[in-house]
């Protein structure tokens, strides 16, 4: 039996000057007004910033039955942050996104899955901001971010947050992602229905996507916090992503994730003190290099 899968979108808008053409509304339309069909709720992380300046779109979103969470306040990685201003910035973000929603913010999942053993203080700013849940955990290595040693199915932070990390699946002796960004868009069908069939009975299963990634058209650019290769990733198979989205929920689809985490109990706590897994984001290490 192929498990419950959630949709999420990460609501944000990456170009990098007011000058190029904004697609978002476009793009974003294209997915809700597909998940309206078939009759699916799900959570949208949004950047604050992003979603201040589409006040149009946020109220379909809740009017469509999805949850509101937060996805920064603006969209940069924890670690390029630091501990004061994400705080601050993180602040901001969930009161603007309320005012804006109308609904109680409970969830957070950072710019390109950024909690990773260096930036493990932001859980204590989650807790201390008042979130519930993370989805920011992203279980293997990747050229971005990654915390392997980290659990593959949801747990609780010593402050008592949930996380729902991403999903992986073991492929040809790589751990993978699967239901989401380039990995969606990628990698062959089999490896996607692979990983929901094999999947640990205790997953939270849900797919991650951003408008842009239903936008075959956008003229190409390289993202800020990306750089050349990674931005061309992100054209890949633009234009079959809807269907790859639409195929994976098709079977079950899940509820928003705030009501996945209401129904969890008796969840194992990782301790990342008590962790020796050691990972410094590849971005990372760049761009303290370029500092240097």
């Amino acid at each position: 039996m192929v498990p419950p899968v959630t949709f999420t979108l990460d609501f944000e808008d990456l170009r990098t000057s007011p000058t190029q053409e904004s697609r978002i509304e476009y793009a974003t339309s294209r997915i809700l007004d597909r998940l309206a069909e078939l009759d699916i709720r799900g959570t949208i992380f949004c950047v604050a910033e992003d979603a201040a300046q589409e006040p149009q779109l946020l109220r379909r979103m809740t009017e469509l039955g999805h949850e509101i969470a937060v996805h920064g306040f603006q969209h940069i990685p924890i670690d390029l942050l630091g501990q004061p201003r994400f705080s601050e910035q993180t602040i901001r973000a969930k009161e603007m996104l309320e005012d804006l929603s109308g609904q109680e913010i409970s969830g957070f999942r950072a710019p390109q899955f950024s909690i990773v053993p260096e930036t493990r203080w932001a859980v204590d700013v989650l807790a201390e901001v008042g979130f519930t849940y993370s989805s920011s955990i992203l279980p293997v290595a990747t050229l971005m971010y990654g915390w392997p040693g980290t659990p593959t199915t949801p747990f609780r932070w010593p402050q008592g947050i949930v996380e729902i990390p991403c999903p992986v699946v073991r492929f040809m002796g790589v751990t993978i992602p699967y239901l989401g960004g380039a990995y969606m868009r990628v990698l062959p069908s089999l490896v996607r229905r692979r990983g929901m069939r094999t999947a640990d009975p205790s997953s939270v299963l849900w797919t991650y996507c951003h408008p842009w990634e239903f936008d075959p058209d956008e003229p190409f650019y390289v993202y800020e916090h990306g750089g050349w290769l990674v931005s061309r990733i992100g054209w890949i198979n633009r234009g079959g992503m809807l269907a790859r989205v639409e195929q994976s929920l098709r079977a079950a689809s899940g509820p928003p994730l705030r009501e996945v985490v209401a129904g969890l109990s008796d969840l194992p706590v990782f301790d990342p003190e008590g962790s020796s897994s050691r990972h410094v984001p590849l971005q990372g290490r760049l761009r303290r290099k370029a500092d240097a």
